[in-house]
């Protein structure tokens, strides 16, 4: 193992002579932080860095991790812990350049090592974070302390997304078993990262303290002096605290809350166009209903989305099809019209199985409002030959114990990604982490492949185009609408972008009002 508090003598010597010279040539003093902001949430439920993935989970690592390159919420690709990067004219090789006198929380200096050990961890455990890092196929070395090289095995145009990508936290390669509480008195010694706030305080379902990192390698972004996550599982109980004082912000409101926060002084909503979407998926396994096409084809047909988009989130969204690829995407979208013929669920209904109608245990999330949604969809089925009872199930039991990922028929919502590449390798294309479906398509699977090597924009778009038919044509997913997110602050909370995905929200640069 290296020498984790020391470099070179001549380094050394260096860094201290450029530091005189700075501190001769000005003495500004630091920006002394100060202000708490508290943010009502629900309980994490799966802290491992490297898998746990829903919005509390991203928030509580992004306070105290950093990664290499940020995703901001425009989707652009800003430096972090890496401070440039090059690539090989042939694609394969990344070289990046890292930011020199960093410290993790414990003390110990970052190095290109903990970069090493880090995407090597992701391979180890199967990280979702290896669908944009071409699945794993790649090598990492540390060329010195301050250089660290990817060599890819094929061309990846989404590498450097993979890099930002939200579980891929630069992790110390001093500790072997991250976000573990320890024994002792160092209870939080295993949530040392490079990020600009210390966990202080962390009790299990009830909230969570990160207070300034004074040693942040970024002094000038950090203005708070001390966050807090309260944990509280019911949207109306997380706006309570947000109107009563006791939370500075909240976020993913279900749009039947919005008129508790209409009028209120003092409250600024926050709705921000994403391509979150629920996603109504059928299993299709050998085995399941599902595996039969005509099964997948009368459930799409037995669903008005006009309608769903209108009484589920009062037409904020934009009406979706079967496709995961929403229309933030641009020239990536393809919008296939949508065919509501109950009529037609039946006949197929019918004609698959002999008889006239066809029932399940419909499984869904309660998050978001998606039981409401669920309501709906329950009693449009009706008219398509299709009864289902419908089963409501806690965000912690259904995603925490990956029930969702069991069921035959389940209703799950998606967060938004900063580019559609994700959805397919984290949920459609053969073996995915999160193919909740069991789908499996030879021509998607190609086509998925080919997209991640194409590099033209316009080439690209007509590969995602050719998928959407796919998904149309004998895809297991029903894509009511994309939804807006929806947030709110207090008006004491200054600089907050909120991020389409909420838990990644920055909250560098944030400051908060007497």
């Amino acid at each position: 193992m290296k020498d984790r508090n020391s470099r070179t003598a001549p380094r050394m010597i260096a860094v201290m002579l450029i530091a005189f010279v700075l501190l001769s040539l000005i003495a500004l003093p630091a920006r002394a932080q100060s202000g708490a902001l508290t943010i009502a949430t629900n309980a994490p439920v799966n802290l491992e860095p490297a898998l746990g993935s829903n919005d509390p989970e991203l928030l509580f690592n992004r306070a105290i991790y950093d990664y290499l390159l940020d995703v901001t919420p425009d989707n652009a690709i800003a430096p972090n812990l890496a401070t440039s990067y090059t690539i090989s004219d042939d694609g394969l090789v990344y070289t990046f350049e890292l930011a020199q006198g960093v410290t993790f929380h414990d003390g110990a200096a970052f190095t290109s090592s903990d970069v090493v050990y880090t995407f090597e961890r992701l391979k180890t455990l199967e990280s979702p974070a290896l669908g944009l890092l071409s699945g794993g196929a790649f090598t990492v070395e540390a060329v010195d302390d301050d250089t660290v090289t990817f060599t890819l095995e094929s061309p990846n145009a989404d590498f450097l997304y993979g890099i930002g990508g939200r579980l891929a936290y630069i992790l110390s390669e001093d500790i072997a078993t991250p976000n573990v509480l320890a024994e002792g008195d160092h209870p939080y010694a295993n949530f040392a990262g490079t990020g600009p706030f210390v966990l202080t305080e962390f009790l299990p379902g009830e909230r969570a303290v990160f207070t300034a990192n004074v040693d942040y390698f970024k002094p000038e972004s950090v203005q708070l002096a001390t966050i807090t996550h309260v944990y509280i599982e019911d949207p109306l109980a997380q706006i309570q605290a947000l109107t009563s004082g006791a939370a500075d912000f909240i976020f993913k409101i279900p749009v039947t809350q919005l008129p508790a926060l209409e009028g209120v002084d003092g409250i600024t909503v926050l709705n921000k166009a994403t391509n979150i979407h629920p996603v109504i998926r059928i299993r299709t396994a050998e085995g399941f209903r599902g595996e039969d096409p005509r099964i997948r084809q009368a459930l799409k047909l037995g669903v008005n989305r006009e309608e769903l988009n209108e009484l589920a989130i009062d037409g904020l969204g934009v009406v979706g099809n079967n496709d995961p690829i929403g229309p933030i995407y641009g020239d990536f979208y393809e919008r296939i019209p949508d065919t509501y013929d109950p009529a037609a669920a039946c006949a197929l209904i019918l004609e698959a199985t002999g008889e006239e109608r066809i029932s399940f245990d419909f499984y869904a999330v309660d998050a978001l409002g998606y039981p409401d949604l669920a309501v709906i969809m329950q009693q449009q089925w009706q008219d398509a030959c299709i009864d289902v009872e419908l089963l409501v199930r806690p965000e912690g039991v259904y995603y925490g114990d990956n029930e969702w990922l069991d069921v035959e028929l389940g209703l799950t919502g998606w967060s938004s990604r900063a580019i559609p590449q994700q959805y397919l390798v984290e949920a459609y294309i053969t073996g995915a982490p999160y193919n909740e479906s069991n789908f499996s398509d030879a021509e998607l699977d190609a086509l998925a492949a080919q997209a991640a090597a194409t590099t033209d924009p316009a080439a690209r778009a007509t590969i995602y185009k050719q998928i959407a038919h796919i998904f149309a044509d004998r895809g297991p997913i029903i894509v009511p609408y994309f939804a807006p997110v929806l947030g709110a602050i207090t008006n004491r909370v200054q600089g907050l972008d909120m991020n389409p995905v909420p838990g990644l929200t920055d909250l560098r640069g944030v400051s908060v009002s007497d």
